[in-house]
């Protein structure tokens, strides 16, 4: 429980989505606030489409940081956390612009995170956007995927289980599923949590960050769930078949090296898994998106050589994590003080 008032900075990253800004951030300006301070934090990731200029002239108590280069979801996520924490929150609520957010929600989530201090990290259900609407009314697909893995503490595609942190879901608060992870599009993160195991791997740069960071409160002991009784809206990239260049190419380098970076696993166990995902994605049959086998060859061998050039820093993630694991805590990620 936080000594005094509670102090939460929402923060919300933009590339070029102005068109989703009016909707987002003045929902959470509006958030019913009471028993708690909000700041709400825009993140503008060198977007060329006026996204800061629209939010300085209809949102003046906006705090704007504008990077001069694009820097990934989890580098310009991790401006925003450390201008909340220099600014002394107690939480940081990450949320996508393409979401709408209930106005009783961040308050939701601060009175159970006050209640119940063993919980690191917490998430809303996800809700389809409706722009039209103000209901929570369908399930978006990454809720539904989440509800179906349940209590497995297993990450979707990667058939991983993840131990929760007390070697049982025994004594977790109520109306709460004990998940993996919570995506990063709404993830509510205790500050204290933060300055124990870091932000996010900038390593990552868009694409299973979120993962990492669920991952790394576990190891250190602390819950992460999703709250059964919260939700918001999220538009989301969908479940395309076929996805962007750029979404192939970070999500297969970087669930190989999520992998390759998790110290739960036996070695010989996580190389016979990477050797069925290499050749599923040589073909162009995975996860991250169906492609003609030449275009799923040529991105895995980019991907095999990425991971190569980054071996060094693989290695020493695994150090790390191997002592945030035994509780002698590396593993951080640089965190402002």
């Amino acid at each position: 429980m936080t000594s005094g008032r509670p102090r939460v900075a929402t923060v919300t990253v933009t590339t070029n989505e102005s068109k989703w800004l009016r909707r987002c951030l003045g929902a959470l300006v509006d958030s019913d606030t009471e028993g708690f301070d909000l700041d709400v934090h825009l993140i503008d990731n060198a977007s060329t489409d006026g996204s800061a200029e629209l939010v300085a002239r209809e949102f003046p108590s906006v705090k704007i940081t504008r990077n001069p280069t694009n820097l990934g979801f989890a580098g310009a996520n991790n401006v925003g956390i450390r201008a909340a924490l220099a600014a002394g929150a107690d939480y940081v609520f990450l949320v996508n612009p393409d979401t709408w957010t209930p106005p009783r929600l961040v308050r939701a989530m601060v009175e159970f995170a006050e209640r119940w201090p063993e919980y690191g990290i917490v998430g809303p259900l996800q809700y389809r956007y409706d722009a039209e609407s103000t209901e929570l009314v369908e399930f978006n697909d990454w809720t539904n995927t989440a509800l179906w893995l349940g209590e497995q503490h297993a990450f979707a595609g990667d058939g991983m289980a993840h131990p929760s942190p007390a070697g049982s879901p025994q004594g977790r608060a109520p109306r709460t599923l004990e998940h993996a992870y919570v995506q990063g599009a709404a993830l509510f993160a205790r500050v204290a949590m933060l300055r124990e195991v870091g932000v996010f791997d900038e390593v990552f740069h868009t694409y299973y960050e979120e993962v990492d960071l669920c991952r790394r409160a576990r190891w250190a002991g602390w819950r992460v769930a999703l709250l059964l009784d919260e939700g918001l809206q999220h538009h989301g990239g969908g479940g395309a078949a076929t996805r962007s260049a750029y979404t192939r190419v970070h999500m297969r380098r970087n669930r190989y090296y999520y992998l390759l970076t998790d110290v739960d696993w036996h070695p010989t166990k996580a190389t016979r898994l990477a050797a069925r995902w290499l050749v599923a994605d040589l073909v162009g049959r995975t996860v991250v998106g169906r492609v003609d086998p030449m275009t799923g060859a040529r991105e895995t061998l980019a991907a095999v050589r990425w991971l190569a050039g980054h071996a060094p820093t693989i290695a020493e993630r695994r150090r790390s994590h191997r002592a945030l694991r035994a509780g002698r805590t590396p593993a951080r990620r640089e965190v402002a003080s």
